[in-house]
């Protein structure tokens, strides 16, 4: 035998033995205990379950609800409820997560590299050194600030001279760094820090702000945080020229609530709401911070007056402030009810007569699927209601404050700039509305200017809009109209038009009602985010806008890139489902045809999935991969009916049905060639496509892998809400009985079959074989508990076989929004793109 050839016989031999080694060491999965004998109960409760007469028994359906439960109750497998705590402090439990997170680092060590490359792209086409751009607010410029390195914002302001509309120019140096790593040059002069969260952070593994809000008199900030990620906060008051901070306390515990906060008028009290057991905000309560000379009240002797209790278990509170801040708005709001009460908060406490419960104003009582939401304008309530579900979407109406009787009472909002005058939001199928924020400008009493103006925002073919409107006030008196209308009327209006085609906008910084622009923000799937001054008197001018602050990205080419907007017919043969793409160009010709494509969806509670630029998209398009978002139903694309009718309750399969629906287009190889009017179809095969969803868009992602497995190589679950029978029969989970009203309730005969045919913890087909699954928890996850990721990815690998891992990461020190820290936020998303990209074979 020659050298050379023995040589080559023992490298042989040495690979070999690597391999059999790899295969014989390669890291096993966790095997937890199953139970196959748990169950929980679904419609009335046996006897033999109310056996505790100290604790009285959950609620099985909502004091409205009429449909019938089942009878005789059925039981729902439950085989991994042992993993859930509520305390989150089983060991047992605990341990089980720590072993899942050991293994998902060994079988993903081998990324780390990638993983470290990805996160540094990131880095790159980010200002770690940033700030906002400066929003104007009575005598002070506002704005956060970011340093590189530190991983939160540091919120600032600096004087405001009384006439300047715009804030002054920045600072030439304010990129350098100041006298520690901690702070920088000023941004603007005079520039003072009223709340610095990195070194709030500096010893915690876990730090959000709920709201900060800034007292009348300048003088204190407001603010609550969450420590933990379980969205439960404290509160505290900070004297800002001093610094000195206190924490607020209830009893011997720091007082606790759901994160709101807002001053009265005076700067004495504040304003806030508390949790139940289920983290449902249910009462509003007043504190008197300082005396009327000024002076702290200390702790121990300050009083919490309770000015509402939402007793009903389906409604949570919300409070806010008109965005004149004249009025207190609290919301009692139910999936599909609400009732809005307001306090004026001109008025002085020593005006009032009474306790401030008495002074609450009801604007129109609850009534079973009436919802509506108000905005101040003038001396009106501009009202968007859906009109007790009598039209598709919403329309806009308006009373006088203080005539408020019920929803009777509102009349229709007319636009009289045409000769034939027309109810200018009618809640009908072309048009929906969103939002309405009230600008009123100083002007002299001679001038000609509207009574105020009105930035609404909505929806209109399918993509995000903005319209600016004048009012004025007087009787229309019409023959052509159906209804009486109200006499505050519009008497010019204006759709603000962007140079792009689709594109996603909204309304930005705004906090001063009385400047003569608006600022919004604009951004497409290729257009980096930029905020825009639109003048309120000409807004249809381009000239006269002005771009307040532009984001920048490092090395990126806009002409690089391209993106579509197209649709997908749906298995019933009507529907159209809108699908944007993105990628870049050269894409189609280096993949030849065998295009990696990574789909994401979410398609529940009418939210939306804009067409909006992601700098961390980036890293995927540059290697190749096509991103896709599939507007499915459920959410709010096409309007409250892609959602209302056609995306909650007996219709939730439709969503499912449209994602692997647009899947289904993408991997169709059935011709040869794309027409031009089928742009995406056949683009990829089910080895090339990866799928994403986050929270309801988990449960998205579960019953489409379950529906079609085959269909998919891999897929994301972030804090995916996958068990849905067991979560929504058990009315003791945070939000369970809020959500019967988006799902159904599977305790009652109505909605359980149905609800059990796609629930994905229940569907999990056995023997298949499944896409590679990286699902992903909170610990502290208060929306989608940690146990229902755990317990899917356990029953994945136990009923089936998959393509490659099914793995389980679990953040032990976060919620449901993931990481606060910015950079760790970074980290798992380079972490979970080096999985995904190694499934889908591009690395």
């Amino acid at each position: 035998m020659t050298g050379g050839l023995f040589l080559e016989i023992s490298i042989l031999l040495l690979t070999l033995k690597h391999r059999v080694e790899c295969f014989t060491t390669r890291p096993t999965p966790p095997v937890p205990y199953r139970d196959e004998d748990a169950f929980v109960f679904a419609g009335e409760l046996p006897k033999e379950a109310l056996v505790d007469d100290e604790n009285p028994p959950p609620i099985r359906q909502s004091k409205l609800s009429q449909n019938p439960l089942l009878s005789p109750p059925r039981r729902i497998p439950n085989p991994y409820g042992w993993m859930r705590d509520d305390s989150r402090t089983n060991t047992t439990v605990l341990d089980h997560l720590r072993e899942e997170n050991e293994y998902t680092r060994q079988m993903t060590q081998h990324l780390d590299g990638l993983t470290g490359e990805l996160y540094e792209e990131f880095l790159s086409a980010i200002e770690e050194t940033d700030y906002t751009s400066p929003a104007a607010c009575d005598a002070y410029w506002y704005y956060s600030r970011f340093i590189e390195g530190l991983s939160y914002p540091i919120y600032c302001r600096a004087p405001r001279n009384e006439d300047e509309l715009y804030h002054p120019p920045i600072n030439e140096r304010w990129n350098e760094k100041g006298e520690n790593a901690f702070d920088m040059q000023p941004l603007l002069p005079d520039e003072e820090v009223y709340l610095h969260l990195p070194k709030m952070a500096s010893k915690k593994k876990y730090l959000a702000a709920g709201a900060i809000k800034v007292s009348p008199d300048d003088a204190y900030v407001a603010y609550s945080l969450d420590e933990v990620g379980g969205e439960t906060c404290q509160l505290y008051i900070k004297h800002i020229e001093s610094g000195k901070e206190r924490i607020l306390y209830d009893g011997d515990q720091p007082l606790e609530g759901d994160g709101s906060i807002f001053w009265d008028n005076e700067s004495k009290a504040i304003f806030f709401c508390t949790l139940d057991a289920t983290h449902r905000p249910y009462r509003l309560y007043r504190r008197q911070i300082f005396d009327n000379d000024g002076n702290y009240i200390e702790d121990n002797k300050q009083h919490d007056e309770l000015i509402f209790e939402e007793e009903d278990g389906s409604f949570s509170l919300r409070i806010s402030k008109t965005f004149d801040r004249r009025y207190l708005v609290l919301t009692c709001s139910a999936k599909e009810s609400t009732e809005l009460h307001y306090i004026d908060l001109k008025r002085s406490k020593d005006d009032i007569q009474g306790s401030m419960a008495e002074q609450l104003v009801c604007i129109s009582e609850r009534v079973d699927k009436l919802c509506y939401r108000v905005t101040r304008c003038a001396g009106y309530w501009l009202v968007r209601t859906n009109n007790m579900g009598n039209t598709p979407n919403l329309s806009l109406k308006a009373c006088r404050i203080g005539e408020e009787k019920d929803s009777g009472s509102w009349l229709d909002v007319v636009n009289t700039e045409n000769e034939v005058p027309k109810v200018m939001f009618n809640g009908g199928d072309g048009r929906s509305l969103d939002g309405v924020t009230i600008f009123s400008p100083p002007h002299d009493e001679n001038d000609d200017a509207p009574l105020a103006y009105a930035v609404v925002t909505g929806r209109e073919e399918g993509i995000p809009r903005i319209w600016i409107l004048e009012f004025a006030e007087g009787e229309i008196d019409d023959a052509t109209l159906p209804l009486k209308a109200s006499p505050l009327h519009v008497t010019k209006s204006c759709r603000l038009e962007f140079d792009e085609s689709a594109y996603d906008c909204g309304i930005g910084g705004n906090r001063d009602s009385t400047l003569p622009y608006v600022t919004v923000s604009y951004d497409s799937l290729v257009t980096p985010p930029s905020h825009i001054a639109i003048p309120l008197s000409n807004p249809e001018d381009f000239e006269a806008r002005r771009v307040l602050k532009e984001k920048k990205v490092e090395g990126y080419d806009k002409e690089l890139f391209g993106c579509e907007r197209f649709t997908v017919k749906s298995r019933d043969g009507e529907t159209e489902i809108p699908v944007s793409m993105v990628f870049q160009r050269d894409a189609f010709t280096k993949n030849n045809g065998d295009i990696p494509v990574h789909i994401l969806g979410y398609g529940s509670y009418g939210a939306s999935i804009e067409a909006s630029f992601r700098s961390t998209r980036l890293p995927l398009l540059k290697r190749g991969v096509v991103y896709v978002l599939a507007h499915v139903r459920g959410g709010g694309e096409n309007g409250r009916p892609w959602y209302e009718e056609q995306g909650k309750y007996l219709g939730k399969k439709n969503t499912f049905n449209d994602f692997v629906d647009v899947a289904r287009w993408l991997t169709d190889g059935s011709t040869e060639q794309v027409a031009s009017d089928e742009v995406g179809r056949g683009i990829t095969n089910p080895s090339k496509l990866s799928c994403e969803g986050r929270s309801a868009g988990g449960l998205l992602i579960g019953s489409s892998i379950n529906q079609a497995p085959d269909l998919f190589r891999a897929a994301l679950l972030g804090v995916p809400f996958v068990d849905l029978m067991c979560t929504m029969l058990d009315s003791t989970i945070p939000l369970t009985c809020i959500e019967w009203q988006e799902w159904g309730n599977p305790n009652e005969e109505k909605y359980h079959d149905y609800m059990m045919s796609y629930c994905p913890m229940q569907n999990v087909q056995e023997g298949k074989t499944y896409p590679s699954c990286l699902i992903t928890g909170g610990l502290h996850d208060p929306r989608v508990p940690y146990w229902e990721p755990a317990k899917f990815c356990s029953t994945l690998r136990h009923k089936s076989t998959s393509l490659g891992p099914i793995l389980l990461k679990t953040d032990l020190d976060a919620g449901h929004f993931a990481a606060s820290d910015r950079y760790k936020y970074l980290k798992e998303q380079a972490f979970e793109y080096a999985y995904l990209l190694e499934q889908l074979g591009v690395v």
